[in-house]
């Protein structure tokens, strides 16, 4: 027999639309519930059992009703326990879920604009970017294949936020997601900095954090477009071939925005060579890129992108070896925010 579960939004008083708790007789039950009550993405989830919810919850030190952000435009309120309901049925273990709330966080920030970017017709994503000693302790990938699936922490992490924003934040296809198409980076997005690149500070230490820290940066997707490059041998040429890719597409802004809104260039090996052989760091790829993403437009495909100064673009080492490529994550319209990873050490 299963114990009772608390139910993905919320666990003390009863399901998404006021289901009240049960008590399944095995975990298939569950799943079949899951699916029936509309708590999953249409994968098999895991049974959130109160033991395993409160695994997760030791970890962080936090109580079940510890708040973690808001959405005050659905009047919702994401707590610990909501959270780690999610981070449960996702399938993660105990020692992702400080992740998971540092991502949560991060994306409930003011400026990680959660109602616009899970309700949006776009259907943006949430790229959840993971730095710090907690990636090898963890196993979040960020080599060869790192955006895509294999990988048991990335996969997990990535789905746990994206239940959270179904089951708690209410974006629901048909309700308040409003998507055309959505796309299938929405089922999971994470991976982490390949933090090994001669000369390249990790992105949490150029957002302020100390390199034993660790931390995670959400990022709000509208498009995904890889900057193939195979002929640019100086960092010049591929930097011009980033920027004439981004221009194609352009970013815009607004006024809640302002000018901290952030483009995200995923710089895979056979492109880092070329800037770590000439010895150029990621401040001086900002300060190359800066000028001229954010000069005049001069021909209909050229479109002027939205960037309020380098330091927001976000650099980030990621990748195998083999295709000479840059991925390219434009926003929509949220900043790009990092959050500290905190975690409890327990006691055997």
């Amino acid at each position: 027999m299963v114990p009772p579960a608390p139910t993905p939004a919320a666990p003390a008083s009863g399901g998404p639309s006021g289901t009240p708790r049960s008590a399944w007789p095995d975990e298939e039950a569950f799943r079949e519930a899951a699916h029936d009550q509309g708590w999953t993405d249409g994968l098999p989830v895991v049974p959130a059992t109160p033991e395993r919810v409160a695994a997760c919850l030791a970890t962080v030190g936090l109580a079940p009703d510890a708040v973690l952000g808001a959405v005050p435009t659905r009047e919702v309120t994401v707590t610990a326990e909501l959270a780690a309901v999610n981070a449960v049925m996702a399938g993660c273990r105990p020692e992702h879920f400080p992740v998971v709330v540092a991502a949560v966080r991060a994306h409930l920030d003011e400026h990680g604009n959660c109602h616009s970017t899970t309700g949006t017709l776009s259907g943006a994503a949430h790229a959840v970017i993971v730095n710090g000693p907690v990636c090898g302790e963890l196993g979040i990938a960020s080599g060869a294949g790192c955006l895509g699936p294999g990988f048991r922490a990335n996969a997990s992490i990535g789905r746990a936020l994206r239940l959270v924003i179904r089951n708690a934040c209410r974006a629901v296809p048909g309700g308040l997601d409003r998507a055309t198409f959505s796309w299938p980076l929405r089922y999971s997005f994470c991976f982490g900095e390949d933090e090994t690149v001669p000369g390249w500070r990790p992105l949490h230490v150029q957002r302020g954090f100390a390199p034993d820290e660790s931390a995670v940066t959400v990022h709000s997707v509208m498009r995904m477009i890889s900057a193939w490059d195979s002929t640019s041998r100086t960092p010049e040429g591929v930097c011009d071939s980033l920027v004439a890719e981004t221009r194609v597409h352009g970013m815009s802004g607004d006024a809640f925005l302002g000018d901290g809104i952030n483009v995200v260039y995923v710089v895979g090996k056979e492109h880092q060579r070329f800037f770590v052989d000439a010895g150029w760091s990621k401040e001086r790829m900002q300060e190359y890129l800066w000028p001229r993403l954010t000069a005049p437009t001069a021909a209909p495909r050229d479109r002027w992108v939205n960037l309020g100064a380098p330091a927001n673009i976000l650099i980030v080492g990621a990748g195998g070896a083999g295709m000479a490529e840059t991925w390219i994550l434009f926003p929509h319209l949220a900043w790009a925010v990092t959050r500290p990873v905190e975690r409890v050490t327990l006691t055997p």
